[in-house]
């Protein structure tokens, strides 16, 4: 929008109406006399002006906040030259900011009307910072700006989630300043319960990690590192490991315990943690996911599977099962359903390595020496599993929703003594089956 007025002299209700029409709200202004509209292009300086002007109207304007308040449930994403900004905000709570850069150079006023934005939204009365993520901070100088303000302002430093992610090479040169932001934001009691960030940036007897609930370590860690970091963490429910550092296995190891445990998700491992999984006690473990685990064959994916299973028996009290693009045979899946006697909760997307063999082991009818695979199975997902047919769903489907009669070895049919394991659902390739 154009006018020839002076930005200092333009009311309210007409700034309130720029601004949400800079970070693409998706609302039309209704028309201004004086004010011409324009596709789209807002310039940086004129943008900057405008939040300069809406921190100083913010106590000034109660009335325009309540008005925003009842009328805006969300913010659309806002992109400032290369930096992509989204913020997140559900009826009666709090606020979430993610951050990414969309390239490796970052001009400083885009980065400084970045700021002028988080300030902004942090000056909304009753509303707390829930989340930080940043993502690709290759230069990481601009954003001790933004740290600054939320560490420095008291309305913003009960932050419950805390990411930071980089692909870049560029970021290796820029650990030491990291390392910096994450010490002071982890340091002070932003009652952060949910952490997400790299090795080199946190040491892993850092406190913090004794406090988290959920807990995603992103690449460079190994399987020693990851045990002696949460050996402690008596409150950790959910655990994501990515990516961990290939190293020797020393089995002298102490056992880590974790009552509360409850989720584990591995994914990108050149090969299966065995001494992870070997060394965690996990008495009340649901959920296991298990993702882009590749070995060098297929045949050593098979062995090490095995050999794991055999190792680690907290795995048959797995309740839900996710395995998605893990290099094993066919045979090697069936083999360790066996060995999972609590499933609930099924997901496999293997990436053309599933096949009806899988559907039809699991609707093989029960006999009264042997029940069903996997007895207690209520809901099963079907991905990418290309050579996998509609029919060997459906048959699956059939089997398993209806009491099949025992026969015995001499002809005779008798009741089922086993009960009809009965599907809650049936998903495949996003269709529910049931």
């Amino acid at each position: 929008m154009t006018t020839d007025k002076c930005i200092n002299e333009l009311p309210a209700e007409v700034l309130g109406m720029v601004f949400f029409e800079f970070i693409e709200q998706g609302v039309a202004p209704a028309p201004v006399p004086g004010l011409r509209q324009r596709q789209r292009c807002p310039h940086p300086g004129r943008l900057s002006g405008v939040c300069r002007l809406w921190r100083v109207l913010v106590e000034g304007c109660p009335d325009l906040w309540s008005c925003i308040e009842a009328e805006v449930g969300g913010y659309a994403p806002m992109k400032i030259e290369s930096i992509r900004t989204r913020i997140q905000r559900a009826k009666q709570s709090p606020l979430a900011l993610y951050i990414h850069c969309e390239r490796q150079m970052i001009l400083p006023s885009a980065m400084m009307i970045t700021r002028d934005v988080v300030a902004l939204y942090g000056l909304i009365k009753g509303h707390r910072w829930r989340a930080l993520s940043i993502f690709n901070p290759d230069f990481l100088s601009p954003f001790e700006i933004i740290f600054r303000h939320i560490l420095d302002n008291p309305q913003m430093c009960r932050i419950s989630s805390f990411r930071m992610e980089s692909s870049s090479p560029y970021f290796e040169r820029n650990v030491e300043v990291a390392r910096t932001l994450a010490r002071e934001a982890l340091q002070q009691d932003l009652g952060i319960t949910r952490l997400a960030i790299p090795m080199n940036l946190l040491d892993p007897s850092h406190p913090l990690l004794q406090a988290v609930s959920y807990l995603q370590l992103l690449g460079g860690w190994s399987q020693r590192d990851v045990l002696s970091s949460i050996r402690e963490a008596s409150s950790l429910r959910s655990l994501r490991v990515d990516s961990i550092l290939r190293g020797s296995e020393d089995e002298s190891t102490p056992v880590t315990t974790l009552l509360e445990l409850e989720h584990l998700d591995l994914r990108n491992h050149q090969k299966f943690p065995k001494l992870l999984m070997q060394k965690l006690d996990v008495p009340n473990i649901h959920t296991l996911k298990l993702s882009s685990i590749q070995c060098s064959s297929i045949k050593q994916g098979d062995e090490q599977l095995r050999s794991l299973l055999e190792s680690v028996p907290w795995m048959a009290r797995v309740k839900a099962f996710s395995l998605e693009d893990v290099g094993i045979t066919e045979e090697t899946l069936l083999w360790m359903l066996r060995g999972l006697p609590l499933l609930e909760d099924l997901a496999l997307s293997s990436a053309g390595r599933v096949s009806c063999k899988t559907t039809n082991a699991l609707s093989q009818p029960p006999t009264a020496r042997r029940g069903w695979l996997c007895p207690r199975l209520e809901v099963i997902k079907f991905g990418e599993c290309r050579p996998l047919q509609e029919r060997s769903v459906v048959a699956l489907v059939r089997a398993r929703v209806r009491d099949i009669p025992n026969t015995t070895p001499d002809g005779v049919t008798e009741p089922n003594l086993l009960p009809p394991v009965r599907l809650r659902k049936v998903v495949w390739r996003g269709r529910d089956m049931v």
